[in-house]
């Protein structure tokens, strides 16, 4: 198959720091061409892909620290995302199915097409998923969760995330710190997992971005914290400084205060063997065996009387199991059943589409017969 994989502006694929969405993209473009399909990227130019890329951007176009920025790189987006849409038009003869990562498709619902969605669906986004033309379009959720959030979409499967599991190294003897990376805001938390080490007199790392929506946030929460000798924040890493940050933790704590799509560091810390203590929002029961490769909790006060059983876990046994459930080729296998499932179901509705438009010509024809045979043919002047 040729797959157009569309893709946002604002990280490189791979990324170089922060950027969950566009490590799978990456990945999924690695799988599909070791299972002999053509994925064409169509992205930020200073993307590094194996595959065709089709630049919409000469670079990526991340999102500005200070809300004043904001709309003149709302106005370059936009025209970014034409020039997306121009360049789907341009290679559709040449593929069999467009795959979007955040780029809305309604402009292409006639033709075969999927989004995957990988955030969090919120109240003011209802109008835009429950309207006519979305609901003609197909998507994978990224967790059972996240599709319960929407029932009403043409879901043509559940799509764990993945990657590649031999970048992460796996021990078994982890240095005595817990960690945190992910956004800095109010969603992801990090302040509760500082809390939570500090009241075991416990070392904590932590590592992610701050962007315009967290920024108030992090002059509130957490620069209080910075000067602490337990504390140390790590600013964003390159995704093997990530690796070995998680891999060498003795528990990886997730802390979201939303209803989580996925959780992907807490893939990432597992793939090393590291636990993770979770709050049980969202999708993180999918991914976390509770008791055997985490603790899922209510809230981290909880947490704060579990979080020795994270130390007592089988490491072995977490970074095996990880690695057997949640890795890129099974993710990649189970895009490409969904790809096929699109496709065989445009077929289907093309096919009665077309004996739709016969039948209509076949009734016309024959009330034509009907109306000749009873007043006789139309005048040639009418």
């Amino acid at each position: 198959m040729r797959v157009a994989i569309v893709a946002d502006p604002y990280v490189p694929i791979p990324p170089t720091g922060y950027g969950g969405i566009e490590k799978i993209i990456y990945y999924l473009i690695q799988g599909l061409m070791e299972q002999g399909h053509e994925p064409i990227l169509i992205g930020p130019g200073d993307s590094r892909v194996p595959c065709e890329l089709l630049p919409t951007c000469p670079r990526a176009e991340f999102f500005p620290s200070d809300t004043a920025k904001l709309p003149a790189f709302e106005a370059k987006v936009r025209d970014i995302k034409k020039r997306s849409r121009n360049i789907i038009r341009e290679i559709l003869p040449r593929v069999d199915i467009i795959h979007s990562h955040g780029f809305d498709l309604s402009s292409f619902r006639d033709y075969p097409n999927l989004t995957t969605l990988h955030g969090p669906i919120n109240l003011h986004q209802l109008k835009y998923y429950h309207s006519d033309i979305r609901k003609s379009l197909y998507y994978v959720a990224i967790s059972k969760n996240q599709a319960a959030a929407l029932p009403s979409l043409q879901y043509v499967g559940i799509v764990y995330n993945g990657e590649d599991p031999k970048e992460f190294p796996i021990i078994q003897n982890p240095d005595n710190y817990v960690c945190f990376v992910g956004r800095f805001d109010r969603e992801k938390n990090p302040h509760l997992a500082i809390e939570l080490a500090l009241s075991l007199d416990m070392k904590i790392k932590l590592a992610g971005k701050v962007d315009f929506q967290g920024r108030d946030y992090f002059d509130q929460e957490i620069k209080k914290y910075l000067d602490h000798p337990l504390v140390e924040y790590l600013g964003v890493l390159p995704p093997e400084d990530s690796a070995k940050l998680m891999a060498h933790a003795r528990c990886n704590l997730h802390p979201t205060g939303f209803r989580e799509p996925f959780g992907l560091t807490i893939l990432e810390a597992a793939y090393a063997g590291t636990p993770t203590l979770a709050i049980a929002r969202g999708a993180p029961p999918e991914i976390i065996e509770d008791g055997r490769t985490g603790v899922l909790v209510e809230d981290f006060v909880e947490g704060h009387h579990l979080l020795n059983d994270c130390f007592e876990m089988d490491r072995a046994y977490i970074a095996a199991r990880a690695r057997a459930l949640f890795n890129y080729q099974v993710m990649t296998k189970q895009y490409i059943r969904a790809y096929q499932k699109v496709i065989g179901l445009m077929g289907i509705k093309r096919a009665q589409r077309s004996r739709l438009q016969n039948l209509t010509a076949k009734t016309i024809r024959e009330l034509r017969h009907i109306w000749e045979d009873s007043v006789g043919p139309p005048d040639s002047n009418d």
